[in-house]
């Protein structure tokens, strides 16, 4: 049977096991963890898990199998990754088939037998799916990603459906399963794992995959390794019934882990080593190192990175300090700002972390800065005065000929005396 018309028969087969069931299927909803609901779904013939995870919660995270770490069960995986939810990935031989990727380290065995189908997630959530076909050892097409699985075939793209499939066959037959989604605005990571091999539950074919992955609202899908691989773990435990009995040791894996407390944008200003010291009526550029400990990285110059308030007490509140370069979840960044004392003495400054909407990214934080008196130049030594008014800056009124004029004057009055000694020599 060629595979246009498997697709034909088995749609067929699909539309009417779905209308004819909806009042046998019993659906059991919970919310294990933070940004994470999961559905149990059971229906003649059907026995299956939906994971939904939020990736607009900064307490969710995405984590996937670093090269040391593959062969491992998905239990240890989750244990060893501190992950609540974990699945399985990959389909694999003595290599991973597809691009595989934890913690932004490649798997160099790795071969591609048609898993170009990837799906790659950064450390603050970003996502996105790309064609992997000639290129299963990298490199990725984004410089954000840290974590990538990869299947076959694409069971949805670009919000259609694909069901013409070539490869592999058993996709076309009812088998356990494992799946991963994206939405379309990349904010829901939705999670599929079917049970099979049962007398009461056979398993999935790809069409009813497609169908349960598009309720869901999936943009992009792939299928990942199934049959006896397919196992789905929730908060360190079992949750499918495993089709061989016993877990098997696979080559990569997906986790969710949550955080508590995890926020996007967080920062902890850090103690100058020196006291800040600057100069009554002078521009000082004052320099503050500020460590990002939030989710979102910081780029300088870029509307999404915060900005650090300085309030001297003296109507200095509008003055900011902006981010030089970037930096990155843990790392430190490095903010400078251009600021006036008005009056000399020892002065403290507050300091406030803003994030992007304007919420506040930790505590205020108050620092000692010395200020010193302008030096003092008397009126008889003190330059003509520049008149500056068209730029709004005042100037002190004239006092007299300064001492270079007077010098000047004397001067000349000399060279007149000398001119005058000779023209009466002649």
């Amino acid at each position: 049977m060629g595979s246009h018309l498997r697709s034909v028969v088995y749609g067929v087969a699909l539309s009417l096991a779905f209308a004819a069931s909806p009042a046998a299927a019993r659906d059991l909803w919970t919310a294990p963890f933070s940004g994470v609901r999961h559905l149990r779904r059971v229906e003649p013939g059907v026995d299956l898990h939906v994971v939904l995870v939020d990736l607009e919660n900064p307490e969710v995270s995405v984590v996937a199998t670093r090269p040391e770490d593959r062969f491992i069960t998905t239990t240890a995986f989750a244990r060893r990754y501190d992950a609540q939810v974990a699945l399985n990935a990959n389909f694999y031989n003595q290599g991973s088939c597809g691009v595989a990727m934890g913690d932004g380290r490649l798997f160099e065995r790795a071969y591609e037998d048609g898993c170009g189908a990837s799906m790659a997630f950064g450390r603050a959530n970003e996502a996105a799916v790309f064609d992997s076909t000639g290129a299963p050892r990298g490199p990725v097409p984004y410089a954000w990603v840290t974590e990538v699985f990869s299947g076959k075939p694409w069971l949805i793209r670009g919000g259609r459906a694909l069901t013409n499939w070539s490869r592999p066959q058993h996709v076309y037959r009812p088998n356990p399963r494992t799946a991963a989604g994206l939405t379309r605005d990349r904010h829901t990571l939705v999670l599929l794992a079917a049970d099979g091999r049962r007398r009461d539950a056979e398993g999935i074919t790809g069409f009813q995959m497609v169908e349960v992955l598009r309720e869901f609202g999936a943009h992009d899908a792939v299928n990942l390794d199934g049959g006896g691989s397919t196992t789905l773990v929730l908060g360190g435990e079992v949750a499918n019934q495993l089709s061989d009995r016993r877990e098997r040791a696979v080559i990569t894996h997906l986790g969710v882990r949550i955080t508590p407390g995890a926020v996007w944008y967080a920062g902890e200003i850090l103690p100058p080593a020196n006291v800040l010291a600057a100069t009554e009526g002078s521009a000082a550029t004052l320099t503050f190192s500020v460590r990002n400990t939030g989710r979102r990285p910081w780029k300088g110059q870029d509307v999404s990175a915060p900005v650090l308030e300085l309030d001297d007490g003296e109507g200095a509140g509008g003055c900011r300090a902006t981010l030089e370069g970037a930096a990155g979840q843990g790392e430190t960044g490095v903010f400078t700002a251009r600021w006036t004392p008005r009056n000399a003495g020892e002065r403290a400054l507050k300091l406030r972390l803003v994030a992007p909407d304007g919420a506040l990214m930790g505590t205020i934080v108050t620092l000692p800065v010395s200020v010193r008196g302008a030096r003092r130049v008397s009126a008889e030594v003190r330059d003509p005065p520049v008149m500056a008014a068209s730029m709004g800056c005042q100037t002190a009124p004239s006092r007299g000929p300064s001492r270079l004029a007077w010098g000047c004057l004397a001067a000349l009055g000399a060279a007149v005396a000398r001119l005058r000694r000779r023209r009466a020599a002649t």
